[in-house]
């Protein structure tokens, strides 16, 4: 028991008073100067590097606040507001306050008391070390400020999360899963989430628990169906949850859509499997074009004229498609892209009208090559040859939906031999061309006449009538 050699005088009472006390306990007198402190905190200042001589006894307790005050302890001074109103007013204080030691955190509560000695006001100070409470406070509010943030994440997140039991009910249900599923919690709440899958999913939620508990699965792909029969395609993320003691009492799924991505994925390979049947189909084409081209030819001048003629035009057919993005093509104006390169400013000669049609890949071949032969032949021998007479292309809607187109070359002399001609064009105009099509094509000259028609079903229309 130590006892200041000045200030007020204590007797033995107050001495047994303050050993009997498992605190550390130190007596203030009116002006704050530690008069007497018990063996407790004697032990503890020799514990933790104080001063060993007076043990602070004779020191001024004030003056310490002052200085943690100015070390910025946020508690200091409302510690020393506290002792001083207990002072004046005899009104207990309360407070806690940190005192860390050398590599250690700790806490203590002060509780002050005035008590009367001789007279004369003086302090019962009580310092109780309250880390373990504090700590396990510190531990509970960060655990709760944690487990807000994450549920604030799990609210605010765009990730469908949900959980479910390990009998595969669901137990959690955020809002994301709400807008990716249009079920609400009070829905999907106690339902197995099983409510998800297509009906022929050949996984069932427990089979999805073993592995997950087992730490085999961490991830996978899958189909689930939303509430108004959508499918999506997600990518689910999965995980046990364990109690503190490490049991698994559920499990926790993000469901990450990728649908769109899926969708994309199937478009370009549909394109790219489309790409290459249109190569194959355009080569084949190709092939014919030059075998009967070089059957029907008399010269290797003619059939390279002949060749390169035929590929201008079907080029120009396909330049077409390509702007109408491999879909479709207006037929006005492939008419009239097909027979400008032979009119060289005739275009009086010409009349061509019909309604609005959009024409298929296979259709626009079809039509672009024949255009390219009749405009030939009748460079060669017809209107265009000598500006005498008048074409007519005209095309209409049949009572199916599909499309017939007619051409038209009047006021011309025909020489009775070309009636008779098996070239590549003729092969064009009668046969090649309604195969592409499974249509129907004719061809009737006279001796100032050339027509020619064909019907094209509406399975080769974009935009069948």
């Amino acid at each position: 028991m130590l006892q200041s050699t000045q200030s007020v005088a204590l007797d033995a009472s107050h001495f047994e008073l303050i050993e009997a006390m498992t605190d550390e306990v130190v007596i203030l007198d009116a002006t704050g100067t530690i008069v007497a402190a018990n063996t407790a905190w004697k032990l503890f200042c020799e514990e933790n590097g104080g001063d060993l001589k007076s043990h602070y006894v004779g020191a001024n307790y004030f003056d310490i606040c002052k200085l943690a005050v100015l070390d910025a302890v946020v508690q200091a001074e409302a510690v020393l507001d506290g002792l001083r109103t207990a002072l004046k007013t005899g009104a207990p204080f309360e407070g806690e306050y940190p005192c860390d030691g050398p590599g250690v955190r700790r806490w203590f509560q002060l509780n002050a008391n005035r008590m009367a000695i001789r007279g004369g006001p003086c302090l019962l100070l009580q310092h109780r070390n309250v880390t373990t409470r504090r700590m396990a406070h510190d531990d509970i509010e960060r655990a709760h400020l944690q487990a807000e943030t994450f549920a604030a994440l799990v609210a605010t997140t765009g990730e469908a999360i949900l959980t479910y039991d390990l009998e595969g009910c669901i137990i959690s249900w955020n809002p994301a899963a709400e807008r990716l599923y249009g079920y609400t919690e009070q829905e999907a709440l106690g339902q197995s989430v099983e409510l998800l899958y297509p009906q022929d999913w050949p996984t069932s939620v427990l089979e999805y628990r073993d592995q997950i508990v087992a730490g085999n699965l961490r991830q996978f792909d899958a189909v689930r169906v939303a509430k108004d029969g959508t499918k999506r395609h997600v990518t689910i993320a999965c995980t046990p949850i364990r109690t503190l003691s490490g049991d698994i009492v559920s499990i926790s799924n993000i469901h990450h859509d990728v649908t769109a991505t899926r969708k994309a994925e199937e478009v370009r390979d549909l394109v790219s499997r489309e790409v290459i049947h249109r190569a194959k189909n355009m080569l084949s084409l190709v092939t014919a074009m030059q075998r009967q081209t070089a059957n029907s030819a008399k010269s290797l001048a003619e059939f390279n004229k002949s060749f390169g003629d035929r590929i201008q035009a079907l080029a120009r057919s396909t330049d077409l498609l390509v702007d109408g993005g491999w879909s479709s093509v207006d037929l006005d104006q492939l008419v009239r892209a097909q027979l400008a390169p032979f009119l060289h400013g005739q275009d009086d000669v010409v009349d061509v009208a019909g309604p609005p049609v959009s024409l298929g890949p296979q259709a626009l071949q079809l039509i672009g090559m024949a255009l390219h032969e009749l405009a030939t032949n009748s460079t060669k021998y017809g209107v265009m040859s000598d500006g005498n007479g008048h074409i007519s292309c005209h095309w209409s809607h049949t009572e199916k939906g599909g499309l017939h187109f007619h051409w038209a070359e009047t006021g011309i002399t025909l020489d009775p031999s070309l009636k008779k001609t098996t070239g590549f064009g003729s092969k064009v105009l009668s046969v090649l061309a309604p195969a592409m099509v499974n249509g129907s094509a004719e061809t009737v000259t006279s001796e100032n006449t050339l027509t020619w028609t064909v019907t094209i079903p509406a399975a080769h229309l974009s935009s069948p009538c």
